[in-house]
């Protein structure tokens, strides 16, 4: 009897093990990387063109492709099945994600796409995805794409101004400075989360400790440069109340994509 068992719990551990050799191996890394920071926090799973391929071709109605970058970009060529959304809609993200899991993306996945993802993360969606390397990548690794505007489907270039139109509107007068000392590093920011008053003038002193990183607040139009232990001042009026997002707008390894904060105007 116990022979048989013993049989039995090889053949198990056998089968489980070769299961494991046949998933794309880009794929076993990304959800690998997934499950290690779950208790952590935000971690978007970053799936390479071949694991996303692999995706669409198995399971394909219970995942949708977001491309996340201008309108004009997508009709010049996308993901093929891939909708539009701009990155920084909220409410048509939501809409365009549906009840599927979301994979975002832009042309580099360097900003559009992993913002995006983490505002669907925020409205719920915990298992959002990027496409790591973003739609350069697929057109190298994959080469297969879609347009909209009757030519060859080629990667747009990135254009000079990717931020959202802001409205301004009426804030205190006299609310001082609020200042603060971030640092960023592989693979987050301290802090990720900040506090100020409407209508404060906020002041954030920013410094990567490791390698190069980047610093996007899209709302009010700031994106930086982070060089390694150099300061980045970065200065703007919190003339609007809500919460706002900061996201690296640079690669800087697999799960780069974590890199997230908040700004809080109350």
């Amino acid at each position: 009897m116990k022979k048989q068992n013993i049989l039995i719990i090889f053949f198990i551990l056998l089968g489980t093990t070769a299961g494991l050799f046949l998933l794309p191996k880009g794929l076993l890394k990304s959800n690998n990387s997934s499950l290690s920071n779950l208790n952590t926090g935000y971690d978007p799973v970053e799936y390479t063109p071949i694991d996303l391929q692999f995706l669409l071709q198995k399971q394909k109605d219970k995942y949708v492709v977001i491309d996340t970058r201008t309108k004009h970009e997508y009709n010049k060529g996308h993901v093929p099945g891939a909708l539009h959304s701009d990155y920084y809609n909220r409410d048509n993200l939501i809409k365009t994600a549906g009840n599927k899991i979301p994979v975002t993306y832009d042309a580099f996945s360097t900003m559009r796409g992993p913002y995006a993802a983490y505002i669907l993360y925020q409205a719920g969606y915990k298992n959002v995805g990027i496409l790591y390397g973003g739609l350069t990548a697929w057109a190298e690794d994959i080469q297969k794409m879609e347009s909209n505007d009757g030519q060859p489907p080629s990667v747009f270039g990135h254009p000079k101004n990717i931020f959202p139109n802001r409205k301004k509107s009426a804030y205190p007068p006299n609310k001082g400075i609020a200042e603060f000392n971030i640092t960023a590093k592989r693979f987050s920011f301290n802090p990720n989360r900040i506090t100020v008053q409407h209508g404060q003038k906020v002041l954030l002193h920013v410094v990567s400790i490791d390698v190069i990183h980047g610093f996007a607040l899209p709302e009010f139009n700031i994106e930086a440069e982070l060089l390694p232990n150099v300061r980045k001042d970065i200065t703007f009026v919190a003339d609007r109340k809500g919460n706002f997002t900061f996201i690296t707008n640079i690669l800087s390894g697999r799960q780069y994509a974590s890199m997230v904060g908040n700004i809080i105007v109350e």
